[in-house]
């Protein structure tokens, strides 16, 4: 690294965010991983990350309409991970031969990801009906060189004459950004990028659709590309697909959605000889059924309605076939349990446990008004707390009769008796044993435990969290070897049930509901990962009176098929494991050299290519990454006075609360981060 920030990798870990040097460069990762011994660990991989489709249910009667526009991401869509030259350029057929491999070639499925890509994207521009379809790139790649950047990486792989135009956000006063295929050569355009209501992929295609000249210049000429883009002319949303890594890239603050989507899957990943990288993608990376999928999606897409639903997993892990039942349920509170967290003003909240909306003011929230805002669905019908109540009975008692224990691990800043209080207000606190909350410098005087003793009394406690990093994955593998610490009762004597369920406690005994997919695996060194795991589905959505809300969730809120699915993962989750057939691999667990050697057969790393000289080092883009705006304030219009928990699942302390909005105007979102400086 040239700043000469990154001295050692042990092992080696490349976080797109990460902070340590402006560029992180594979420069950096040679230079560190020649320092470390090579050597090779053998595991089973079932790991299959497919790529989802879907159609939004509020796209209604225009379900009927055709594909027309199929627009895809770039960086970690298109590519497995996006690896440049600091200008975009390159200056020779070694170098293009080293970028193409290791932007597009996947080690994990034999063939050739490139001549496949080439095939689904020709597949793709012919339908059924003899039309035509258009494909686009839309990307946020941040390369130095801009658009450019982007063409010619297409252009080492041969795939850039499938496309008709490529679009880059955001806007760079200066610098164009975007370039459109005319008579089989790249010209570069202005699109209308600054005139957008919002810096978002839904605003563009928003905009695409009502100005389709504007990013089609194509269109009104008489060349070959004017006729193959001339369907644009007359375009709805409705008969776009965006395929995209980012699910918030499926809406936008403005409201503007993405009615048809489809959702690659991001993994973290051993890659070649560059350790492991995080938040990898791209179409076909593990299984070829995406391009199938993706194809027969374009086709028939009201055949893949949206269901926002749970999605359960087992991982591979040493001893799996011993299939040891789950002891310990561990839930998410916000947007788990919860739809939307909204909580009363009033200080005793959060410090009385046992609170009750008749101690508060009057202007506060009633009962009525808590358990509809925080728990009921307006989407199925039937009382969703009652549901959640004959849920979490069932997962008490397994089929055999043996007891588990239900246990509630959380971020919210309001702190632990603030939950425990809103789940005594809906009737669910009884079912839980203890409930612990992660630690932020803005509550540092209220406790972070409360646990349910013999006698059924609640009492608060401080579980050991100096001992443990502050991630749920970290947390929960300290409760596998200390579960005493983290359940007081277990030293009481009239409590039998939680010691019984307790008593030979793993970390695979232990199961976690939660809708933040980062929550499953640690970012630390210890790399500590949840085993078992039920992921909630997150959406965005006008809530009630609300205005329209981003990063909603909740067991059963779109479907009452969430409560079954998750009692039968609880009762047999080795049911659900990543992929039906396990595949032995062989992955080095830290870096090794790149040398011109070839790798053995059925090696994950494919061909080693040879080392190019230090100018063509490659680059990894991390300004591409879109971060997930923070949570929407939780506010409701009819109670302005009524300001709810400033709640987020990251760490730190929250922000004071925002004025409500007027009730027809949604809250107004903080602008992206903006990322400044050399590309990498």
């Amino acid at each position: 690294s040239s700043s000469g920030h990154l001295k050692s990798l042990a092992p080696l870990v490349v976080p797109r965010s990460a902070s340590m040097c402006s560029v992180s460069c594979l420069k950096c990762l040679w230079a560190g991983s020649m320092k470390q011994p090579a050597y090779e660990v053998k595991r089973v991989s079932r790991s299959v990350y497919r790529l989802r489709c879907a159609e939004r249910t509020e796209i209604g009667a225009d379900s009927s309409l055709p594909v027309k526009l199929v627009v895809f991401d770039f960086d970690e869509c298109l590519t497995l991970v996006t690896l440049m030259t600091e200008d975009g350029k390159y200056s020779s057929p070694e170098q293009e031969v080293w970028a193409r491999e290791v932007n597009f070639e996947t080690p994990w499925v034999p063939g050739s990801r490139i001549e496949k890509l080439k095939q689904l994207f020709d597949e793709l521009k012919h339908c059924k009906s003899g039309e035509k379809r258009v494909l686009a790139c839309l990307t946020r790649n941040g390369n130095a060189n801009g658009v450019v950047a982007v063409i010619n990486l297409m252009k080492a792989a041969g795939v850039d004459v499938h496309f008709s135009a490529i679009w880059a956000l955001p806007y760079r006063p200066g610098r164009s950004c975007g370039a459109y295929l005319e008579d089989g050569k790249w010209q570069l355009f202005d699109p209308p990028l600054k005139n957008l209501a919002a810096d978002h992929k839904a605003d563009v295609l928003k905009s695409v659709c009502e100005m389709p000249r504007a990013w089609f210049p194509q269109l009104g000429g008489t060349s070959k590309g004017c006729a193959e883009v001339q369907r644009m002319a007359n375009l709805n949303l409705a008969e776009v697909v965006l395929v995209d890594d980012q699910r918030s890239n499926f809406q936008s603050e403005t409201g503007a959605k993405v009615l048809r989507y489809c959702k690659v899957a991001r993994y973290d990943a051993v890659y070649r000889e560059f350790g492991l990288l995080r938040d990898m993608g791209g179409i076909g990376a593990h299984n070829d059924a995406d391009y199938d999928t993706l194809k027969r999606f374009v086709e028939d897409p009201w055949m893949c309605k949206d269901t926002y639903q749970v999605r359960c997993q087992e991982r591979e892990f040493e001893g799996s076939e011993a299939k040891r039942p789950v002891s310990l349920v561990v839930f998410d509170f916000d947007e788990t349990l919860t739809m939307a967290t909204f909580m009363p003003m009033d200080e005793a909240f959060a410090g009385k446990i046992g609170w009750s909306p008749k101690d508060a003011p009057q202007d506060d929230w009633s009962e009525a008004e808590l358990l509809e805002y925080n728990f009921e669905s307006p989407h199925v019908r039937g009382k969703r707390v009652n549901k959640l109540k004959e849920m979490l009975k069932a997962l008490l008692t397994a089929k055999d009769g043996s007891r588990r224990t239900l246990a509630i691990l959380t971020k919210n800043d309001q702190g632990v008796i603030a939950v425990l209080n809103l789940l005594k207000i809906a009737g669910l606190a009884d079912f839980f044993s203890a409930i612990w909350t992660l630690p932020l410098a803005s509550r540092s005087q209220i406790p972070n435990g409360v646990y349910r003793g013999s006698s059924g009394v609640w009492n608060s406690f401080e579980p050991p969290l100096e001992e443990v990093r502050a991630h749920k994955a970290d947390v929960l593998h300290h409760v596998a070897v200390f579960p005493a610490k983290w359940f007081p009762q277990l030293g009481e004597k009239g409590d039998a049930i939680v010691s019984q369920s307790l008593s030979r406690l793993f970390i695979e005994s232990i199961l976690l509901v939660d809708d933040e997919r980062a929550n499953f695996r640690s970012l630390s060194e210890t790399q500590a990962k949840v085993l078992r795991y039920c992921k909630v589905a997150r959406y965005d959505e006008a809530y009630r009176d609300c205005g329209t809300l981003n990063q909603m969730g909740g067991l059963g809120a779109h479907s009452d098929q969430d409560y079954e699915t998750l009692k039968t993962f609880v009762e047999s989750p080795w049911d659900y494991p990543y992929e039906s057939v396990a595949k032995v691999v062989s992955e080095p667990e830290l870096p090794m050299p790149l040398s011109p050697q070839h790798s053995e057969p059925g090696s994950p790393h494919g061909r080693r290519l040879p080392r190019i000289n230090s100018e063509t080092t490659l680059c990894r883009d991390t300004s591409s990454e879109e971060f997930e705006p923070p949570k929407m304030p939780r506010i409701s219009a009819s109670h302005k006075l009524k300001f709810p928990a400033q709640h987020h699942d990251g760490d730190g302390a929250s922000p004071p609360p925002s004025p409500p909005p007027p009730a027809d105007v949604p809250p107004a979102m903080p602008a992206p981060p903006v990322v400044s400086g050399v590309i990498s």
